[in-house]
């Protein structure tokens, strides 16, 4: 069963194969083949797997609008050359209790970046901050 969904921003080939080491990842494309899958289709179709967790680089997930109760949003606020940190932020993310399991994930969205986490948890849409650790932090 997925874990994660992983975005058409995302660069497959970066960060797949480390994601794979440890956590169970599908491509977003892979569950629609024939589709061209537009922002607006994505919550309908992550409404047909059981608390999935959608990861993506794209900047307009980032709104309290996307915030529902059966899934997660994980946005990750990083350049297009970043995107192999995503897989090592994304493990230390989940050591958060806030992010560990997929129960403690469902019905958030977050911004993640190198220094620091915000997150709306539906139903309350009033942002949280959390800071990584100094020795996390990219300078």
């Amino acid at each position: 069963m997925t874990q994660l969904v992983l975005d058409d921003h995302l660069s497959i080939p970066r960060i797949l194969p480390a994601l794979q080491k440890w956590i169970t990842a599908e491509y977003l494309h892979d569950l629609r083949p024939e589709e061209r899958i537009l922002d607006d289709r994505v919550p309908q179709i992550l409404l047909t797997l059981r608390q999935p967790t959608f990861v993506t680089i794209d900047r307009d997930f980032w709104h309290p609008r996307w915030c529902h109760p059966e899934y997660c949003i994980l946005y990750f606020a990083l350049e297009d050359d970043d995107q192999p940190l995503i897989p090592d932020l994304l493990r230390a993310l989940f050591r958060y209790p806030e992010f560990h399991s997929r129960a403690a994930r469902i019905g958030k969205l977050a911004r993640v970046s190198t220094t620091t986490i915000a997150y709306w948890e539906y139903p309350v849409h009033e942002v949280k901050h959390m800071v990584w650790p100094k020795k996390r932090r990219k300078r």
